[in-house]
């Protein structure tokens, strides 16, 4: 009988065929700080999913979108966080494939659809493996009845609830909204009534074009007579401030008082003298 060696010591294991197979490739999760912030639960984050040296994100206005890994715009890395691996880059592209129609741009929400949502989805269909929850704790809070019936109007675009009046405070392309200032009925300069529109017109003629009219007209009638009642009155009232002074000054009469007020076309009394 041929005698039985045990295996020798140090000699390498049995090892199987190698399969065609290629290797897996590691899904990683690339995590951004939004601010300035040490987070204990839960913070304000930004994420995109890392294959090949490729990072997968999801914004407002681009939908899924991919750049460098670890050079987000508007955040400051954090860390990377493995969740799993997938076995091509077929099966990554093919996933991602699926998922742009739902994470198009203009279903981005900060509360209801956000990039970290992308992220949960993206790496969900890969690994069957969920992000950490502290990642997106924030949102998820603000989804939860009562808190999403206090949210801002802008900050419930998005919502699977939302009415159509629910839409972001800027909107790109809508006119600013115009108030309404002047509106109503009045009495025009020349003595006539009229209804008056925002606009400013008052039965077709703005308001404006009669006033300069009635300036402009040099044949003595209103607009001269106005300016010369106005040149009068003033004058007349110079004079009566020049005869209050020097009678207090004790240099005036009652006499010159009443000449000026008879020039002004008013009957004034004459002023008493405080020290007579």
């Amino acid at each position: 009988s041929v005698p039985h060696f045990g295996p020798v010591q140090g000699a390498l294991p049995h090892s199987r065929p190698s399969s065609c197979s290629a290797m897996p490739i590691e899904v990683i999760l690339n995590v951004y700080d939004l601010i300035e912030q040490t987070p204990i639960c839960c913070g304000f984050f930004h994420t995109g999913v890392e294959i090949l040296g490729t990072e997968y994100s999801f914004a407002g206005g681009a939908g899924v979108f991919d750049c460098r890994p670890r050079s987000a715009p508007d955040g400051n890395f954090r860390e990377s966080i493995v969740i799993g691996t997938v076995e091509s880059t077929a099966a990554a592209r093919s996933v991602l494939d699926r998922l742009r129609p739902e994470f198009h741009g203009d279903s981005y929400s900060l509360i209801f659809q956000n990039c970290n949502d992308f992220s949960e989805a993206y790496c969900k269909a890969l690994t069957g493996r969920n992000i950490p929850g502290r990642i997106n704790r924030l949102a998820r809070m603000g989804r939860a009845w009562p808190i999403r019936l206090c949210l801002p109007r802008h900050l419930k675009a998005g919502a699977p609830n939302a009415s159509p009046g629910d839409t972001p405070l800027l909107q790109r392309g809508s006119p600013p909204v115009q108030p309404r200032l002047f509106q109503g009925a009045g009495q025009t300069l020349s003595g006539s009534s009229g209804s008056f529109s925002a606009s400013g017109a008052a039965d077709g003629e703005s308001w404006w074009s009669r006033l300069r009219a009635r300036f402009s007209r040099g044949d003595g009638g209103g607009g001269a007579a106005l300016v010369a009642s106005s040149e009068q009155g003033s004058s007349a009232r110079e004079l009566r401030a020049a005869a209050a002074a020097r009678r207090l000054s004790g240099e005036g009469t009652d006499s010159e008082v009443g000449q000026i007020n008879a020039g002004g076309g008013r009957s004034v009394a004459p002023m008493p003298n405080p020290w007579g």
